[in-house]
């Protein structure tokens, strides 16, 4: 029989999980930057680890927006969990996590209810060790960006916002450039001749690795190679600071992109589905 074990101090519950989460750390990497904003604004947060034979098959948390992020877990995991959810009222808006996690919970949250609206946001995971990326590829080096490259940082975060699919709030999207900045997070790729030519950082992280974010090549320069040279670029910074892998998100559909080029490995798929 499996039991659900709920969490009302963040503190309990990641010492209790952390463990579990770092044997899938690559699919499971949501886990610890959502944590870090919780504590970040000094509050608390519902949080559950399903048990199955005594040991922790599944987790979830509620995010400060109101969606359940989900774990991987057995399969019994997502059943047991979603009727313990419903019996207990939980307010939550939907479900994000691994696409299986996320797709065999709403299949059992839906059961005897109306049809649940579309699947929302999709990304693919990719990730790479920063030694196997670098093999044989010198990195170029990166500027990192200064509150002077402001201007241009707002503007070039704004474009990102606008171009992803679908859109993102620009106003949050560039809350978080100014707190990559801040922490000397947020790079430049300067080409001679060219000037600024592609923007790109570390958004979050988990203990072995860090998360690149905010990929940007303005669309004048885009066909050039200056992506590659920008990801090449953040491996090698990564790989000074000591960090093993590098992970990013990727919601580009068409048959190969710059990440497959570049040899990262697809992880898995994440994507979020509302319930209301």
């Amino acid at each position: 029989m499996g039991k659900v074990q709920i969490y009302g101090n963040l503190e309990s519950y990641f010492s209790k999980v952390e463990s579990f989460l770092l044997e899938n750390e690559f699919k499971n990497n949501l886990f610890w930057e959502v944590t870090r904003r919780i504590r970040k604004r000094g509050k608390t947060a519902l949080a559950a680890n399903v048990f199955l034979n005594g040991k922790i098959s599944m987790s979830c948390m509620v995010t400060p927006s109101g969606y359940l992020l989900l774990s991987e877990g057995e399969r019994e995991s997502w059943s047991i969990l979603s009727k313990y959810v419903k019996a207990q009222k939980w307010k939550i808006k939907g479900v994000t996590g691994p696409d299986e996690s996320v797709r065999s919970f709403s299949s059992e949250w839906s059961e005897g209810l109306k049809d649940l609206p579309p699947v929302g946001k999709e990304f693919m995971i990719y990730s790479s060790s920063c030694s196997r990326l670098l093999e044989n590829r010198q990195p170029p080096s990166l500027k990192v960006v200064d509150p002077e490259s402001w201007s241009r940082i707002r503007a070039w975060t704004t474009i990102f916002a606008n171009e992803s699919a679908p859109p993102v709030n620009a106003s949050a999207l560039l809350s978080i450039s100014r707190e990559m900045m801040n922490l000397g997070n947020l790079f430049i790729l300067h080409k001679e001749g060219v000037g600024p030519c592609a923007m790109g950082g570390f958004g979050r992280s988990t203990p072995n690795t860090l998360v690149i974010n905010e990929v940007f090549v303005p669309k004048d320069l885009r066909g050039m190679g200056y992506g590659s040279e920008l990801i090449s670029g953040l491996m090698g910074e990564a790989h000074k600071r000591e960090v093993a892998n590098c992970l990013l998100f990727s919601d580009f559909v068409g048959p190969i992109n710059l990440y497959d080029r570049l040899g990262f490995t697809k992880v898995l798929t994440f994507c979020e589905q509302a319930l209301e």
